[in-house]
Order: structure tokens, then sequence, then C-alpha cells
């Protein structure tokens, strides 16, 4: 994840995005406090990027949103 926010830091939306979602594929089967604490603060980290319409960000933010639903 932290690559993930360094890509996004240097104005790679679309990129951190792609990373991001590998990491929630790989967490997808965990059921973990660690993963919930990975996941949740990627939405508020999307929120500016889905203000402005950014596609990649509102398509990420619901699979979060999904991740977090389904693992609690």
């Amino acid at each position: 994840m932290a690559q993930a926010e360094q890509q996004a830091k240097q104005g790679g939306i679309e990129q951190a995005c792609a990373t991001w979602s590998r990491a929630i594929d790989t967490m997808a089967g965990v059921k973990s406090i660690r993963t919930l604490k990975a996941v949740r603060p990627l939405r508020g980290d999307l929120r500016p990027y889905r203000a402005r319409g950014v596609r990649v960000a509102a398509e990420l933010d619901e699979r979060a949103r999904l991740f977090l639903t389904h693992h609690r």
C-alpha cells in the first residue's frame, strides 16, 4: 500500500489505483485486522480524486467499500 501512496503523491493516480487494486486482490481471502487497517484509509485517500471525477478512483473506492463490507 505504501508504494501506491507514493505513486499517488507523485501524481500517478492511475498507476496508484492499479497498485491498490492488486493489493486488494491479494488480500481478498484474508479476514484480519491488518487487512482492514490497510484498506480503510484508502477510501479517504481516494476522496479528492473521486471528487474530481477520476473514474479509476471511483471504481477502486467501490472495490474497497465492498472489501470492507465483506471482511467485517
